[in-house]
């Protein structure tokens, strides 16, 4: 996941919440398992809520679990 903000006129869904988010607000992007393919944009709040219940791992958080053979 990573920052990200743009002048592009361009409406995303948030995948946490569902609500809408505008590109040129400051949101986050969210790549699953390291897949920038199917990257999401998402609100930094519900980034941090998803963090905190402990459902969002940092792509060194999961690197380390894919590596010690331990899946969610």
């Amino acid at each position: 996941m990573r920052r990200a903000q743009s002048l592009k006129p361009a409406s995303y869904v948030c995948p946490f919440c569902d609500g809408m988010l505008h590109a040129t607000s400051e949101h986050a992007l969210v790549a699953p398992e390291g897949d920038v393919s199917r990257r999401r944009h998402a609100h930094t709040d519900c980034v941090v809520a998803e963090r905190r219940r402990g459902r969002l791992l940092t792509e060194d958080e999961w690197r380390k679990q894919a590596a010690s053979g331990s899946g969610r």
